[in-house]
């Protein structure tokens, strides 16, 4: 493999359950109601097609004048608590291979998580957002930029996610898909789904992800 492609949320940082949290205030305050369970159902995409699919249990969509009010209060929370996941430093300073992130937030959200997990130096100039292209995950369109930006071939390219959205849109991509399951907001059964929708592995922390890429990538004998 020669390069490696990171979604954001959920993965780089442990941003979904700060998402949520945002999601249900939100909601709340125009009478609807969201459950852990539809919300869970939409990780992976990006805000815009959230709005559009997630309704409350009431049966309505959020208007569409509360989307400023709900970014406002995902940057919010996400530049006051988010912080990246456990031992994910020490994975990026073994990598050899070329890395970026690509992920359904836009780049304003992005750089923010990173800021404030303290490794947005890592990533400069190596930032894909869905509003770089035409389709968000479960679309390969982002994983083609990154891997086109990356001067990589997407045969050669492995992905970390953690939703299906993303383990499909990577599969399509031509990529190996990896579900990393190692973020705070996962419920047990969610290993099945990453499978089923297309992960060559699972991986619960950063220390079984570099044993995979050194399977990965040890010298065919």
């Amino acid at each position: 493999m020669k390069a490696v492609i990171f979604d954001c949320d959920g993965v780089l940082v442990n941003s979904e359950t700060l998402s949520a949290i945002a999601y249900k205030n939100v909601y709340a305050r125009y009478g609807l109601t969201i459950t852990p369970e539809a919300f869970s159902a939409m990780l992976g995409m990006k805000q815009a097609d959230i709005l559009a699919s997630l309704r409350g249990v009431e049966g309505e969509l959020l208007p569409a004048e509360a989307e400023g009010e709900l970014t406002s209060e995902i940057l919010s929370l996400l530049g006051q608590l988010v912080r990246h996941t456990p031992g994910l430093p020490q994975f990026l300073d073994q990598l050899d291979q070329p890395y970026c992130v690509a992920s359904s937030s836009d780049v304003p959200r992005i750089r923010l998580s990173l800021d404030t997990a303290g490794i947005l130096d890592r990533f400069e100039g190596r930032i894909f957002s869905s509003s770089m292209v035409a389709n968000g995950k479960p679309a390969p369109d982002l994983f083609l930029l990154a891997a086109e930006k990356l001067g990589v071939e997407p045969c050669d390219c492995i992905v970390f996610e953690d939703s299906a959205a993303g383990v499909t849109a990577a599969v399509a991509a031509g990529m190996t898909p990896v579900g990393y399951i190692g973020g705070d907001h996962l419920p047990p059964e969610h290993e099945a789904k990453l499978r089923a929708a297309g992960a060559a592995d699972i991986v619960p922390d950063w220390r079984a992800a570099g044993q995979f890429l050194k399977r990965e990538t040890r010298p065919q004998s």
